[in-house]
């Protein structure tokens, strides 16, 4: 007998069995259903696609797609990475470019020079965007096109990094009838990005590069599918500062209505006071102080340096302690010239509304200067403060309820302070409790050799000396509190200041306790959360209203089981910036800056890139978030209206809260009835602008 009849013999003598096995008194079964198979995408695959009179090799990416529901399905989608836009010299305006006749799209391009980390290599040849799309969309389709401008306090980030990619959100939208673009881009950033020059375009190259960047998207992306009426400007932190300059229309090149015609703006200090003409050309001239420093540097225009040379200036120029003597006022001081200190100062307070720019030395700066002699300087890009500028088109603007945990260089700020008081001798430190705090330890850090103990301190710290220091509340010692904030809005915005700390929210707690130091800590970033994120952006988001802009408020304040933030960021080697371990730690817990962006892209990563496990609460806010922020119901559904809010509470609940800031009543009798409210009374939101 052969193989095969001996097979169809079993064959047949087992579905005989089976057909005989069943009689009236056998009780029924129900055979087990077969599960369906599992679905699994296909391998990435390189694509040739004409696009306008280009050819483009691109990448078709098939994603699984699980619905709110839990239902799955695949999803196709094209990538085109590296499409360079711009190109630009150093110092000088991009140019855009024309599309080459063939792109190779496959791999992400540079990144843009900076002192962080980044996946791609660096070099000043980025200017290049990343695009997304579905597959096989039809000829002259015309999708909505969403634009994100990537944070980094101008000074880090690429269009590249991993959370913002633009794959999971496209794919979800191609997948449940929602098919729009997504697109991320390079800028200049840091020195590169914004130095003074007597230019006629002025030194603001980076936010150039943004408006290039939509220039190009503006010429070129209905050829991809795009739709140039209906592209919605996106972007977080420093994107979000971007975002609101270019809603400016007083400008020799607007943006707002024609480039785009929505914005979405996360995390935006509102209240951040922007340089002026003058202090931009004065910190020009601090960092060529600082490249005469090192002396094999001093004799070389910048322009012509080798790139990790400028680094290295930049470096020096945007350490934690040139930071806090810009901010301060202690590089103005110099023991052996008393009168020549005290003009410097007098000046620095009269000159600056705030000091707050020398926190984030490389943001744009004002070009506008009308001078008491000669022609006014009009300026190109940026020429008003934008806090004091209203939305021009339909904007969605909101900030996490614990930004100050993490934003820009306070956590540095918080933790230096102390830092120097603790290296004070006793009789230091009892002049300070005595005297002027900030004058007596301007005065201490003048000398050098007390500036020398500090950088030796700051250089032995490890990232567990820092956390330990934290967890024993040892982070805010006796006289820290008032003379933070002082420093903060600046020694000659008194008023600001006086009338923050004479409120009950905010009056100085004893810090002779432990409790006492942590209440004034939390009392200190709620009043930064307050005046330079929530109140500003609500103050907004109001004016909007008033001017019948529809505007979206948010809210996010959810505690996830992940910290989004690493402090593995320092250069492309990935050593320990102690920054960065400050702002790890803060964000341990609570919503800080940045914590929205996993569920805005729906990316279980870090800021780094690295994986995370989320828990089943993340994953569901991530798949509920990501769909709204791309989506019209964002727009239409929430706009503010009788101080209405979205709010994604700390369990991850979204509720459209109506009369949110009294809901939130401050304890002062002033701000009883709404904390944001009573201090825009009391002119202190913005009242420094």
């Amino acid at each position: 007998m052969t193989l095969f009849n001996k097979t169809m013999l079993a064959i047949s003598i087992t579905l005989t069995l089976a057909a005989c096995s069943g009689s009236d008194e056998s009780p029924e079964t129900t055979p087990t259903p077969t599960p369906p198979p599992e679905l699994q995408p296909l391998p990435d695959e390189e694509v040739s696609l004409e696009i306008g009179s280009s050819i483009i090799t691109a990448t078709k990416e098939s994603h699984l797609v699980t619905s709110i529901d839990g239902e799955a399905s695949l999803a196709d989608i094209e990538s085109f990475k590296n499409i360079p836009f711009a190109t630009a010299e150093r110092f000088q305006h991009s140019d855009i470019n024309d599309m080459a006749a063939e792109i190779d799209a496959t791999e992400f391009g540079f990144a843009c020079p900076q002192l962080k980390t980044t996946h791609e290599l660096q070099s000043e040849n980025c200017l290049n965007l990343n695009i997304w799309r579905p597959a096989d969309i039809e000829e002259n389709e015309s999708l909505p096109v969403y634009v994100f401008i990537h944070g980094g306090d101008f000074e880090s980030g690429a269009g590249s990094e991993p959370l913002i990619h633009g794959d999971t959100i496209v794919a979800q939208g191609t997948a449940e009838g929602n098919p729009f673009i997504a697109i991320t881009f390079n800028y200049r950033l840091g020195m590169l990005g914004s130095h003074w020059l007597k230019d006629s375009k002025g030194g603001n190259y980076g936010l150039g590069d943004q408006k290039t960047a939509l220039k190009w998207i503006n010429q070129n992306i209905a050829e991809f599918g795009g739709d140039i009426e209906n592209v919605t400007l996106m972007g977080q932190g420093a994107g979000a500062m971007s975002v609101s300059i270019l809603q400016q229309t007083d400008t020799e090149e607007p943006m707002s209505g024609e480039y785009f015609t929505r914005a979405i703006m996360q995390s935006n200090p509102a209240g951040f006071d922007y340089r002026s003409y003058d202090q931009a050309e004065d910190f020009a001239d601090k960092i060529a102080d600082y490249q005469a420093e090192m002396p094999e540097l001093d004799q070389v225009d910048l322009i012509d340096l080798p790139l990790d040379q400028l680094l290295e200036v930049q470096r020096k120029a945007s350490s934690a302690l040139s930071r806090i003597g810009d901010w301060t006022g202690l590089s103005c001081v110099d023991l052996d010239n008393l009168v020549g200190s005290g003009v410097c100062l007098t000046s620095k307070i009269s000159s600056e509304t705030t000091p707050l720019a020398n926190l984030m030395p490389f943001a744009p700066y004002i070009e506008y200067k009308k001078p008491i002699f000669g022609s006014t300087i009009k300026g190109h890009h940026l020429r008003t403060q934008p806090a004091v500028d209203h939305f021009t088109v339909p904007t969605v603007v909101g900030s996490n309820t614990d930004e100050a945990n993490s934003t820009a260089m306070l956590p540095s700020l918080t933790f230096l302070i102390p830092t120097i008081i603790n290296l004070m001798t006793e009789d230091d430190q009892d002049l300070i409790e005595q005297g002027d705090v900030n004058q007596n330890m301007i005065e201490w850090l003048a000398d050098k050799n007390n500036m020398a103990l500090v950088e030796q301190e700051i250089a032995q710290l490890t990232a567990d000396d820092i956390k330990a220091q934290v967890e024993l509340g040892d982070i805010l010692p006796s006289t820290a509190y008032e003379a933070i904030t002082k420093f903060y809005f600046g020694l000659g915005n008194g008023d600001t200041t006086n009338g923050l700390l004479g409120l009950t929210d905010f009056y100085p707690n004893n810090e002779g306790e432990l409790s006492g130091a942590l209440a004034n800590m939390s009392q200190f970033k709620m009043m930064l959360n307050d005046v330079l994120f929530a109140g500003p952006t609500r103050k907004q988001a109001r004016d909007s209203q008033q001017d019948n802009v529809a505007a979206t408020f948010y809210q996010f304040g959810y505690h996830a089981s992940f910290n989004v933030w690493t402090y593995n960021t320092d250069g492309q080697e990935g050593a320990v910036d102690i920054g960065d371990v400050l702002k790890s730690i803060s964000c341990i817990s609570g919503a800080c800056n940045a914590s929205e962006l996993p569920f805005v892209f729906n990316k279980a990563l870090k800021l780094d890139g690295s994986a995370v496990k989320v828990s089943t609460k993340d994953q569901a806010l991530m798949d509920r978030m990501s769909r709204l922020w791309f989506s019209d119901e964002l727009f239409n559904d929430y706009q503010y209206n009788n101080d209405s809010v979205l709010v994604f509470d700390e369990d991850g609940v979204e509720t459209f809260i109506q009369d949110w800031d009294s809901k939130q009543p401050g304890l002062d009798p002033e701000l009883r009835n709404g904390r944001l409210q009573g201090l825009e009374d009391l002119n202190l939101i913005l009242g420094y602008m």
